[in-house]
């Protein structure tokens, strides 16, 4: 194992059991490339920028980037509510709802995606999407339990 570390040009194990720095430094770089929302806010804004500029169709000019919303979804017994709550002004004509029976989904005019897995299966078709006050909140009717019986049938030989 030691060969193969030293051959692949990671640290020797008995150095990271001693410097558990090395650990960390190496996490924090392996979390930073892999999730830019972790990186320091300077490499986040450049790898934003990159993305809404290459996302965008050509001919339309780019539009400010959007914040991430805050989210959050609940359930009632027959709804379940999904916020976005916008931190800046936003224009919602240009944002666009998607509804499967398990997720909603927004894209942002600059092609980012955020989406919210629903804590139950929902009818994707009873909805309602009210943009007020920075909130988007779509109402998602839960899809019914059908509680009658079916008869299974048995194959016997």
């Amino acid at each position: 194992m030691e060969k193969w570390m030293e051959g692949s040009g990671l640290p020797n194990a008995m150095d990271l059991i001693r410097e558990p720095k090395l650990i960390q430094n190496y996490v924090n770089d392996m979390i930073s490339n892999a999730v830019p929302a972790f990186a320091p806010s300077f490499l986040q804004k450049k790898s934003q920028i990159k993305s809404a500029t290459k996302n965008r169709p050509k001919g339309k000019p780019a539009s400010p980037l959007i914040k991430s919303p805050r989210t959050k979804s609940f359930e009632t017994h027959h709804f379940v509510i999904v916020k976005f709550d916008f931190v800046q002004e936003i224009n919602p004509e240009e944002l666009r709802l998607f509804i499967r029976p398990d997720k909603v989904k927004l894209e942002f005019p600059d092609g980012r995606r955020e989406e919210i897995v629903l804590p139950s299966i929902v009818l994707p078709d009873s909805y309602r999407a009210l943009y007020k006050d920075g909130i988007l909140q779509v109402k998602i009717r839960k899809r019914s339990l059908n509680r009658r019986y079916r008869e299974a049938y048995i194959r016997w030989t």
